[in-house]
């Protein structure tokens, strides 16, 4: 990685031979003679190590330390003087300089000093990263793959985890798209880099834009100073673009210009910026459809979908539910600070019948709420925010279905019921997408097409 390095130091031969004898070891350097152009310089470049002398005119070196302190607290700052005291050189360290020099030093001595500094800055950064996967962590990284669908796809997960192919992953509103990227992060060859999570949803155009390129300063109003974008940020790591269907079309031709040039510039700028990072996309749309309807690149979605990782919804997975409820309702007693309660066997069934249209997250809330609700050890049914309609009513005795041939009456009592509550959800929601509908019967788009053919249902 290449530092840039600001000398501030009112002698103009101080300042050339630092700058000779730091950039002759690597370092790029910017120098100035006053410490209140050094701030104006600080606000339009993204400076790693200041090196300032003690004794200027006008702003002096102890107050431009106080301001980089206050203004950039990730920039370090080497303090220099042929003045010394005791009492100065401790101010100095209490507010935040790494270091203190006498003049006359040696070139080892300040080569030395701004190699450390460096390096606590590089150390810092990697403790952010830490901090951030290990607060991960501590979340739990609910993927339990009991069922058949979900072992196909972790499956897929170890394959392309230790690639750096882009990835695209599918799947409904609240079943964990964030987390599985968080998870192929880990467990491939970036996991000690940083991981950007960005929703596109979330943010407006005009920012999202400068959210992901960065700005020079004054590229637009507001633009105060130069900030770096995610893209930037995350050298060799990996950007997660949530909701990837609702980044506008002038976007997506940016992000396939980076992805295919492996370069971009900031808002207002002219540099190229090089781009290494591994882009993971997710959205719970058909953006095979958006294609079709002119809202989604084509271009775009086949660099992203190089590996397609679809998350089944939770209905569609209730091998894993015992399991995601027992581990639910450790960690949120955890986290709320409770003593862990266990479900009663009325309660456990009720949920187990549930059909989980929020999917994983829906499940979670559902436990953490009936956590704060209960009292005492157990939890019990009326203790689970659950929707009214979706308890089932109690089960007709088996003894009014005959023995001879009962599954077959079954079948059809089944299909019966299927039909007529299809019939009630097409009637009732008439100019309601499929999709929507679908979501409220707890099913797929595709499944419920296939019954509307199935029973011969027209949507007039």
């Amino acid at each position: 990685m290449s530092y840039k390095i600001l000398i501030v130091d009112d002698e103009k031969n101080m300042c050339r031979s630092l700058e000779i004898l730091l950039s002759a070891d690597g370092y790029k350097t910017i120098s100035c003679e006053r410490a209140e152009v050094a701030l104006k310089v600080l606000e339009k470049d993204d400076i790693d190590l200041v090196i300032t002398d003690l004794t200027m005119p006008g702003m002096n070196g102890m107050e431009l330390l106080k301001k980089v302190k206050e203004l950039y607290p990730n920039t370090q700052v080497i303090i220099m003087t042929a003045y010394s005291t005791v009492q100065s050189a401790i101010e100095a360290i209490k507010i935040g300089a790494y270091d203190y020099l006498i003049k006359p030093f040696s070139d080892d001595d300040i080569l030395m000093s701004a190699k450390k500094a460096l390096e606590v800055a590089e150390l810092r950064n990697e403790n952010v990263v830490l901090k951030e996967m290990l607060e991960y962590k501590q979340k739990g990284i609910v993927l339990v793959s009991q069922s058949h669908s979900m072992k196909n796809l972790m499956f897929m997960v170890e394959k392309s985890a230790p690639t750096p192919s882009n990835i695209l992953i599918t799947g409904e509103s609240g079943s964990g798209k964030e987390v599985l990227a968080r998870l192929i992060h880990q467990k491939g060859p970036l996991a000690s880099k940083r991981f950007f999570a960005i929703n596109c949803a979330s943010i407006p155009e005009n920012l999202l834009e400068s959210e992901l390129f960065g700005h020079e300063k004054g590229a637009f109003t507001g633009a105060l100073k130069l900030k770096k974008g995610k893209l930037e940020l995350a050298p060799d790591g990996i950007i997660f673009l949530d909701e990837i269907a609702e980044m506008p079309l002038s976007l997506q031709a940016k992000l396939l210009r980076v992805i295919e040039d492996k370069k971009f510039e900031r808002l207002g700028g002219v540099e190229e910026i090089s781009f290494s990072s591994r882009i993971i996309a997710a959205t719970n749309k058909n953006l095979k459809d958006l294609i079709k309807e002119g809202k989604f690149r084509d271009d775009l979605f086949y660099r992203l979908n190089v590996v397609h990782l679809d998350i089944p919804p939770l209905r569609e997975r209730k091998e894993d539910l015992n399991e995601l409820i027992d581990l639910f309702l450790k960690e949120k007693a955890r986290e709320l600070g409770i003593k862990q309660k266990q479900l009663t066997s009325e309660a456990k069934n009720r949920l187990l019948a549930y059909s989980f249209p929020g999917n994983i997250r829906e499940l979670s809330n559902i436990i953490e709420s009936a956590l704060i609700v209960s009292k005492g050890s157990t939890i019990k049914p009326d203790d689970l925010p659950l929707p009214k309609h979706e308890i089932s009513a109690p089960i007709e005795s088996v003894q009014k279905i005959e023995i001879q041939n009962g599954y077959a009456k079954i079948e059809q009592i089944k299909s019966k019921m299927e039909e007529e509550l299809i019939r009630e959800a097409v009637n009732t929601h008439k100019n309601t997408p499929n999709e929507n509908i679908a979501k409220m019967l707890g099913t797929t788009r595709r499944i419920f097409e296939a019954r509307l053919k199935e029973y011969g249902i027209k949507k007039h």
